[in-house]
């Protein structure tokens, strides 16, 4: 132990000095780039949760686009459809249904032996909906052509119902019970 209390005694100058040195160093440590890289660490940590939530909001607001322009354009698809395939009004949906009908029966030669509309409001809908029921008579293969033509018209035409009987003549004559409809725009305007 001698030895290191005469270093001591006779360095004492330079042991002081590098003992203030090592201090300052601990308390710059201490007090200031400790802090400093625990704060450039939280930043970090910060910097990548709000890069997280940006991807995520920046995912989000693709989807709402998305969403909002398939919606546009459902819209717009489903007005196009009302203004340019649907019939305008009662009228419009009538001739559609009777001298369209008419006149293809007579092309396939079947007799329209009856036929009875009538026009009912789509509930919680600007659309009304007319119903016909017809009766023909004719041949197996005209019914079935009649009924091909009305699948394949322009015009918009449901088939609901198809009944096929026998007739009471003695002759092979089929009888079709046909209900078909059709739809129209009632604007807020002309609503009951």
């Amino acid at each position: 132990m001698r030895l290191w209390q005469r270093v001591l005694d006779e360095k004492r100058g330079l042991v002081i000095a590098v003992g203030v040195i090592l201090a300052v160093d601990i308390g710059l440590y201490a007090f200031a780039v400790y802090p400093y890289a625990n704060k450039v660490e939280q930043s970090e940590l910060r910097m990548a949760t709000a890069g997280g939530q940006l991807n995520d909001v920046t995912g989000a607001y693709a989807e709402v686009s998305a969403s909002v322009e398939s919606k546009s354009l459902a819209d717009n698809q489903l007005q196009r459809f009302y203004s340019d395939v649907l019939p305008r009004d009662l009228a419009e949906a009538r001739n559609l249904l009777s001298p369209y009908l008419d006149n293809l029966s007579a092309d396939m030669n079947l007799v329209l032996e009856r036929r009875s509309s009538v026009s009912e409001k789509v509930r919680d809908s600007p659309l009304t909906k007319l119903s016909t029921t017809m009766v023909l008579a004719g041949e197996y293969e005209d019914l079935r052509q009649f009924i091909y033509e009305m699948e394949t018209a322009l015009e918009f035409i449901l088939i609901e119902s198809v009944v096929l009987g026998q007739g009471n003549g003695a002759d092979d004559e089929l009888v079709l019970t046909l209900g078909v409809s059709t739809y129209f725009w009632e604007g807020p305007d002309e609503a009951s």
